[in-house]
């Protein structure tokens, strides 16, 4: 488990079921100051539920969670305290979830000025910064119809960088896309873990998580399996269905990328 003292989030004992259904079964994960971690794990194992769960989309039935310096119960979190905690993280979404009749500016400020009450000029000056640092500064004044879906997914990232988050929650940012924009989003991706944004990354994209997470966690069934940095979980899980759901990613490898 990573150092408590220097921890972004700590969760403990979260559980979430849907009527009979127990999607996640009692998940304990610390998250570190700067760190980058990669949720793996096939469909319907829990992860994308989990990061519902951290911001609030979600509810979880029970568990303890703490983002910096807030902490609560989650069988009995007042609306006033998700407030607080959600507005310390910032969620990508696979489907880009833009305001359709929005420019690329207007979808980034948009959170800034209505839930988090930022001037408007600064939330103008705000946007133009981040949208720049994703490459679309050309494209300020474009609607989501105009944009690929490389750069829907750019203004997403944007709107996310543009708050300031504690931490930022990626839910399979590249799924939706073609294959030749994969790499251009991560690359983004890349570059703001760079400048030591703390991010909980969901994806099936396996080199991207071994280059950039400090820390891989592989879930099943709603479970933490099996946690640890990429050498590792890649190059020498400890669990047998691990080095299942991992064989045809590192049998692609050669042995000495895992030293």
């Amino acid at each position: 488990m990573s150092d408590v003292k220097n921890s972004v989030i700590e969760v403990r004992g979260l559980k979430k079921s849907y009527g009979k259904l127990e999607v996640l079964k009692g998940i304990d994960l610390t998250v570190n100051q700067g760190e980058v971690v990669a949720l793996l794990g096939p469909s319907g194992s829990g992860k994308t539920t989990l990061l519902r769960c951290l911001n609030f989309l979600e509810k979880a039935n029970t568990g303890i969670l703490r983002i910096e310096d807030e902490t609560v119960d989650l069988r009995k979190v007042s609306t006033k305290q998700m407030l607080i905690l959600r507005r310390k993280t910032a969620m990508v979404f696979q489907n880009y979830d833009l305001f359709l009749n929005k420019t690329a500016l207007e979808n980034v400020t948009e959170g800034l000025i209505v839930a988090r009450k930022v001037p408007r000029a600064e939330a103008i000056a705000r946007a133009e910064a981040v949208l720049n640092k994703v490459g679309l500064s050309a494209k300020l004044n474009s609607r989501p119809h105009e944009l690929s879906g490389g750069e829907q997914q750019r203004v997403g990232i944007a709107r996310a960088l543009a708050v300031n988050p504690a931490v930022l929650l990626f839910d399979e940012p590249t799924s939706a896309l073609d294959p030749e924009k994969v790499n251009e989003i991560l690359d983004i991706i890349r570059s703001v873990a760079e400048t030591g944004v703390t991010m909980i990354v969901v994806t099936h994209e396996m080199e991207f998580a071994y280059d950039v997470a400090g820390t891989v966690v592989f879930m099943e069934a709603g479970e933490i399996v099996e946690q640890g940095n990429p050498k590792q979980v890649f190059g020498s899980p400890r669990q047998e269905r691990t080095k299942q759901f991992l064989s045809r990613f590192t049998t692609t490898k050669r042995p000495e990328y895992f030293i």
